[in-house]
C-alpha cells in the first residue's frame, strides 16, 4: 500500500538521496555538464533533440520550474556523491490533470552508463512520484533499438504495454511500459564495485570546464532566459537552435 506524503513538491522539490549520489531539482549551475552530456551523440539517438545551445538548456532550466510550480512537471537532476553537478536527468510529468497517470523520461550521460547510477537515481524517482506526487499509473517509453533503456526499465518492475509505430522521429518504434502504484516494489540493486566518483569525474571535468570557460568568453550568462520547452520522449521534435 503506497502511503502518500504531503503534497507540496511544486512549491519546492525536496532531495532525495542514497548513498551512492542524490537527485534533486535541475538548477542553472547544471547547464553545461548537462550540455556536454546530453548532446552525445551516443545519448541523442534515444532521446529527442536535446536543446541546441547552452542559452537554449538554460531556457530548458526556467522552462522546467515554471512547469513544476504549474504542477504540470518535475524535472530532476542525477548528482553522484563527490560530485556538483547534474550528470542526467529524469522527467515526470502530468497526462492529465489529476497527475494520476504519469510518464517518465530519463538520459544519463555515456560516461556513467554500467555505473549502478540509473537504476539507483531511478528507484528514487519513481517512490518520489508514487508517494509524494501520487502518481497511480506511470508510464515510459523507449525507442526499440534503445536495448540498454528497455533492460533498464524492465529491471525496474516495468511491463511492456505495446509497441507504438512512427512514435520517435517519425521513422522509429517505441515499446510503452508502465509500473502501477500498487505493483511498485523498489527491485534490489545488483551488488557493484565501490563507485569511484574520482575517476568518472575525470571522464568529464574537463570538456565541463572547457565549456564554462568558452561560455564565460563569448558571453555572459543570462540572468532570465527565455523558457525552452523540451521533453525527452516527445515524438515529432526537429533540431531546434536558439
Amino acid at each position: 500500500m503506497i502511503e502518500l506524503q504531503e503534497p507540496n513538491w511544486w512549491q519546492q522539490v525536496p532531495p532525495l538521496d542514497s548513498s551512492m549520489l542524490q537527485v534533486r531539482e535541475v538548477e542553472a549551475r547544471d547547464t553545461a555538464s548537462l550540455y556536454e552530456l546530453l548532446t552525445d551523440p551516443r545519448v541523442t539517438q534515444h532521446i529527442s533533440s536535446p536543446p541546441g545551445s547552452l542559452a537554449a538548456f538554460e531556457g530548458f532550466v526556467a522552462w522546467a520550474h515554471c512547469e513544476r510550480e504549474a504542477g504540470n512537471c518535475v524535472c530532476l537532476a542525477v548528482v553522484p556523491r563527490g560530485l556538483q553537478h547534474a550528470v542526467g536527468i529524469f522527467q515526470v510529468r502530468s497526462l492529465e490533470p489529476t497527475f494520476r497517470i504519469a510518464d517518465w523520461g530519463f538520459a544519463i550521460g555515456a560516461p556513467f552508463w554500467s555505473t549502478g547510477i540509473f537504476q539507483e537515481a531511478a528507484i528514487l524517482v519513481a517512490d518520489f512520484a508514487f508517494k509524494t506526487i501520487g502518481v497511480h499509473r506511470l508510464e515510459a517509453r523507449a525507442v526499440v533499438d534503445n536495448i540498454r533503456g528497455n533492460r533498464a526499465l524492465e529491471k525496474l518492475g516495468a511491463k511492456g504495454e505495446a509497441a507504438l509505430r512512427n512514435a520517435f522521429n517519425r521513422t522509429h518504434k517505441q515499446f510503452l511500459w508502465a509500473i502501477v502504484a500498487e505493483e511498485w516494489s523498489p527491485p534490489k540493486a545488483a551488488e557493484r564495485a565501490v563507485f569511484d566518483a574520482a575517476t568518472l569525474k575525470r571522464q568529464i571535468a574537463r570538456t565541463v570546464e572547457e565549456q564554462l570557460h568558452r561560455t564565460e568568453q563569448e558571453r555572459p550568462v543570462s540572468a532570465s532566459p527565455s523558457p525552452f520547452p523540451f521533453f525527452l520522449t516527445d515524438s515529432s521534435k526537429e533540431p531546434r537552435e536558439r
